[in-house]
């Protein structure tokens, strides 16, 4: 390739290639035990292009173990293994559809038995815990106030089929679901809201590009305006030797 065809090329290359956009990221972050709100985004920043959202959630529910008087063994040495197969749930702010988390875990609680009514009993609790991330309609998200997250444990009111397995219950014996509560202290059942039973953590990440990011930088106009004036030498100098040629 010439010099002439090369200069040309570079010239058009730096006139053909746009100037990167820079882009700038928000992260906020909110939990439904404080609950303070994220800010919308402020459409003054520039253009909001993605909006990220990831959850980490831990459940808490309580239950009851009723058994016969006397099933068990002794009275502080009974225990019920469990496995929560949950689902939490949030909907709406900008989903297209639901987005549910499945919550999972295994153990093994220790009960203390207490007598009453002819029969023995005691209260434990299990767990659940799991995390998804989902992109959001930024269209939800642009000169809001404040967005307040709040999503549900289905397994919160009533534990749904399949969704908590329990096993090593003595025999005659069996567990209720309490509905309504979620935390064992001193061996009673503390009654709680949804919200209070665990923790849920939202992260928010608004990915924007800034107003004026996109207006070529000073380097690159430069390179520009050298490239042509380059070029337009290199073509004069190569007419100038035809003409010389010729004559």
């Amino acid at each position: 390739m010439t010099v002439r065809k090369w200069l040309l090329a570079a010239a058009a290359g730096a006139a053909l290639t746009p100037a990167a956009a820079s882009a700038a990221t928000i992260v906020a972050t909110d939990n439904e035990l404080v609950m303070k709100g994220i800010a919308g985004f402020d459409t003054s920043l520039g253009t909001l292009n993605k909006v990220t959202l990831d959850v980490n959630v831990t459940k808490y529910r309580a239950w009851q173990l009723r058994l016969p008087s006397g099933a068990a063994p002794s009275m502080t040495d009974a225990s019920v293994d469990w496995a929560v197969n949950g689902t939490w749930e949030l909907a709406g702010f900008g989903l297209s559809a639901p987005l549910l988390v499945a919550l999972t875990g295994t153990g093994t609680s220790p009960v203390n038995l207490m007598s009453g009514g002819g029969f023995d009993f005691g209260f434990f609790e299990v767990m659940g815990s799991g995390s998804a991330s989902v992109t959001l309609d930024p269209s939800f998200f642009t000169d809001r106030s404040a967005i307040y997250f709040n999503g549900f444990d289905r397994g919160f009111l009533a534990s749904p089929a399949g969704d908590t397995t329990l096993s090593g219950i003595p025999a005659g014996g069996s567990a209720i679901h309490l509905s309504r509560s979620c935390g064992v202290i001193g061996g009673s059942p503390v009654p709680a809201t949804d919200d209070s039973c665990g923790a849920v953590n939202y992260t928010l990440t608004y990915d924007y590009t800034p107003v004026g990011a996109a207006v070529p930088e000073p380097a690159t106009w430069a390179m520009m305006v050298l490239g042509f004036a380059l070029a337009g030498a290199a073509m004069r100098r190569r007419g100038a030797a035809v003409a010389r040629a010729t004559a």
